[in-house]
């Protein structure tokens, strides 16, 4: 299953298996197994010393199931039990207890010394102190287990979630079990790929345990695979021309950070875009040009040296109507006439309007171009620059816009911008940073996709919540995250070639939501090929650019 579970959803899944005719007894049998399965793999003998801490709870019941397996198969199985109150329901308890295991009571060991010894013996360390239901920072009593068991040689493994570890943010409750391979019985929880707690997860695996498949429609979180992405993939058929493809205009760069709209504008004309526009400053046309043949250029007026006018709106707005997408905002720079420029293009300084967009927006526009090159030439054919030249081209509705960058920092000085921009089919791009600064708040906290998803929501907007394991929420509440931490990707421009991939792929007619997941996915991929070649510290922007054409390949190809 790609979906991530958070602690109540996965309660709910179990709670919907019994009812459906399935036991909880017969859960934790299937999750007990599953572990002792995994925990078998990792000993290096069958007859191996194993310790396994138990704690209250179902966590520690499906400790006591595998401990009942692990030692039916030879291992010298120890317990140490933590705040377990056996009685004649704990039918787990009972069990192992007809192996007469030798028992250690974390009560009677205040110092620790037993557990420490214990460890040091052990080839295998089981987890099973806490589960997903943790909701406070570990006591003093705990957290001297926690870090006797890290400070171990031996291997770790977590039951569904290493202790300490909150299963829905990732967050660590102030101590965690550094696990090398945290079995998850039945799904895959949130915490499990978010920061910074996948850090302590280490390789992850599923047991399966019987959950009603149906209950998939009811999870709104999914992981970002190859599977999936592959199916929003655009069609290419062997006789299609440009415009079929689309056309993007990027709108980036000024006098201080000429690179961006470079980076843009490239990684835009790697999407499979048909056209790219780079819309810039003036004063930056001349050596972006050199640097960037095959994209097309609309030099735009300036305010302040570098730094776009209000007056560059017109100019836009004349030729707009031909672009399926607008991507706006890497390097624009944070001056007065910038930040005036983008409010008058996002029509932020007047009255609520509804300009077209989607479906509608596109067919008028479609229409609108097709009647303008009926003017021209045999059989109504033009060049480019034929129609590059014209100033016929109609004023139309805002396209499907991604605003990254400066634009996210500008339009957070805007007053009431969130009342307008959900007139738009938009997707914002924002870093934890960019993200406080739109939400007014001096830190988004530990909850990355509940900040993303509440923010989607309430702006009417695609949000991308660009983290180590980065976050894509829509307006509706599904969510995406992209399960894909790569060193190599933090690094200046890394955000700029992200923002015109999706540019591209809007232009392209994805939806917003789709070509977010496909651009973080494509991105990633791209990154990671990267990273393999040339090593994770060497890597620039450029370099996920030049990688792109191998990252489609490879995700076409499977």
């Amino acid at each position: 299953m790609s979906v991530l579970l958070t602690a109540a959803e996965m309660r709910a899944w179990e709670a919907a298996s019994v009812a459906a005719g399935a036991t909880w007894a017969g859960l934790m049998e299937q999750a007990g197994r599953g572990v002792a399965a995994q925990a078998q793999a990792l000993l290096p003998s069958a007859a191996a010393a194993v310790l396994v801490l138990v704690g209250p709870g179902n966590n520690g019941g499906d400790a006591l199931v595998a401990a009942d397996h692990l030692a039916a198969a030879g291992a010298q199985v120890q317990l140490y039990v933590w705040k377990r109150q056996p009685d004649t329901d704990d039918w787990p308890w009972q069990r192992v207890q007809t192996r007469a295991l030798p028992i250690t009571w974390a009560s009677d060991d205040a110092d620790g010394s037993t557990l420490t010894a214990a460890a040091a013996s052990a080839a295998l360390i089981i987890d099973g102190l806490l589960g997903v239901g943790v909701s406070r920072p570990l006591g003093p009593d705990l957290r001297q287990i926690v870090q006797i068991a890290n400070a171990a040689a031996a291997p770790i493994l977590a039951i569904d979630v290493p202790s300490g570890l909150n299963a829905d943010t990732g967050a660590i409750w102030g101590a965690c079990i550094r696990a090398d391979l945290t079995v998850a019985t039945g799904c895959r929880k949130r915490g499990h790929l978010l920061f910074p707690g996948a850090a302590y997860v280490g390789r992850l695996v599923v047991a399966p345990i019987d959950l009603p498949i149906e209950m998939e429609k009811t999870v709104d979180t999914t992981e970002l695979n190859a599977e999936m992405l592959r199916t929003l993939l655009p069609e290419r058929p062997a006789d299609s021309h440009k415009d079929q493809f689309g056309r993007v205009m990027v709108v980036a760069g000024s006098y201080l950070y000429p690179g961006a709209a470079w980076l843009t504008a490239r990684a835009a004309t790697r999407s499979g875009v048909g056209v790219v526009t780079l819309a810039c400053p003036r004063s930056i046309y001349g050596g972006t040009i050199a640097a960037l043949h095959e994209a097309t250029y609309l030099p735009l007026p300036e305010g302040e040296p570098g730094a776009l006018s209000t007056d560059a709106v017109k100019v836009i707005q004349k030729r707009l109507g031909r672009y399926k997408a607008l991507a706006i905002g890497p390097g624009l720079g944070d001056e007065e006439s910038t930040g005036e420029f983008l409010s008058a293009l996002l029509g932020l300084e007047s009255p609520k309007h509804k300009p077209p967009v989607g479906f509608l927006a596109q067919t008028k526009d479609a229409e609108s171009h097709h009647k303008r090159r009926a003017a021209f030439g045999f059989l109504g054919l033009t060049s480019d620059a034929e129609e590059a030249d014209s100033e016929e081209s109609e004023e139309a509705g805002m396209p499907p816009l991604v605003i990254d960058a400066d634009g996210l920092n500008l339009l957070a000085k805007i007053e009431h911008w969130t009342e307008h921009l959900r007139d738009y089919a938009a997707v914002l791009t924002p870093h934890p940073g960019e993200m406080a600064r739109l939400l007014g708040v001096e830190h988004i906290g530990e909850d990355h996709v509940q900040v993303a998803a509440d923010a989607a929501k309430e702006w009417g907007v695609v949000v991308v919540l660009k983290t180590a394991h980065t976050v894509i929420a829509a307006p509706d509440g599904k969510v995406a995250i992209y399960n894909g931490a790569n060193p190599a990707l933090a690094t200046a421009g890394s955000g700029d070639v992200l923002t015109g991939l999706l540019g591209g792929l809007l232009a392209q007619g994805l939806a917003p939501f789709d070509a977010a997941q496909l651009a973080v996915g494509v991105h990633g991929l791209a990154g990671k090929l990267a990273r393999e070649e040339l090593g994770e510290r060497g890597v620039v922007a450029g370099d996920i650019i030049d990688r792109l054409p191998q990252a489609w390949r490879a995700l076409q190809e499977g």
